[in-house]
């Protein structure tokens, strides 16, 4: 695999491989990951809807882990340059400072208030895309906390009860995605960020979110170009989101 995507195919290794990073055992034996120049890559975001469950989690592994080495090539103690031991999973300096993976944690949470879900877009995203907020936690805060906090900021909406739903591993680069459903408490929605993060919070009912499940999306306000889109099926916020339309 390489800085900006991956190889869905086995690859001999080779002497040069010295930095290969070892990912486990598979059915055929000793798993790694190599970076090297030559191979025709693939985005993760591609592979995502071709690669099945089980190799789409072993690649995105890869990623985390090559994305963490490539960002700890020097000591962040002393300086001094890192190498691999433990099979790429501990870097040491010379004067023995270990430095191991790291995972971000990010909520990533839906707003609910009986039959009506509350959704944000970015700018950048396909035209009518609404999907659920998000942001990382801080140093020192529980994860309920970090809940309400970023749905403060991003919306000036309050929630009361925080229910954990599922996690995701997110590795652009090395996030961890806690999915929750926040029941709403007051506010009314508009984008709150100052960097404009959101372009629009809204609400919508279970209605149209099931009709957008379904392909046959209603438009948001009665505008064709502005055809309801969730996120794709690969994505804890679609996963969150069909779980609420199913009430479970």
């Amino acid at each position: 695999m390489g800085p900006h995507g991956a190889h869905a195919e086995p690859l001999a290794l080779l002497d040069s491989d010295a930095g290969a990073l070892f990912l486990g055992v598979g059915p055929e034996g000793p798993v790694f990951a190599v970076e090297r120049d030559g191979v025709e890559l693939a985005g993760l975001r591609d592979l995502a809807v071709s690669l099945p469950g089980e190799q789409l989690g072993v690649v995105a592994y890869a990623s985390a882990l090559a994305s963490w080495a490539r960002a700890n090539r020097f000591c962040g103690r002393c300086g001094t340059p890192t190498h691999a031991t433990e099979g790429g999973h501990v870097l040491v300096c010379e004067n023995g400072h270990q430095h191991h993976p790291r995972t971000d944690p990010v909520v990533i949470m839906l707003v609910v208030d009986g039959d009506r879900v509350l959704m944000g877009r970015q700018a950048a995203w396909p035209q009518g895309r609404y999907s659920a907020l998000a942001g990382f936690v801080e140093p020192g805060e529980r994860l309920e906390d970090a809940v309400a906090r970023e749905v403060l900021e991003e919306s000036g909406v309050t929630v009361g009860d925080v229910r954990y739903i599922a996690s995701q591993p997110w590795p652009f680069p090395v996030s961890l995605m806690l999915g929750f459903w926040a029941t709403y408490a007051g506010g009314e929605p508009r984008p709150q960020a100052a960097d404009g993060e959101l372009e629009d919070v809204r609400w919508f009912t279970r209605d149209e979110v099931v009709e957008a499940v379904s392909g046959d999306a209603s438009w948001i306000d009665g505008a064709p170009s502005d055809r309801l889109m969730l996120p794709p099926r690969t994505a804890i916020a679609r996963l969150l989101l069909d779980r609420w339309v199913a009430g479970r």
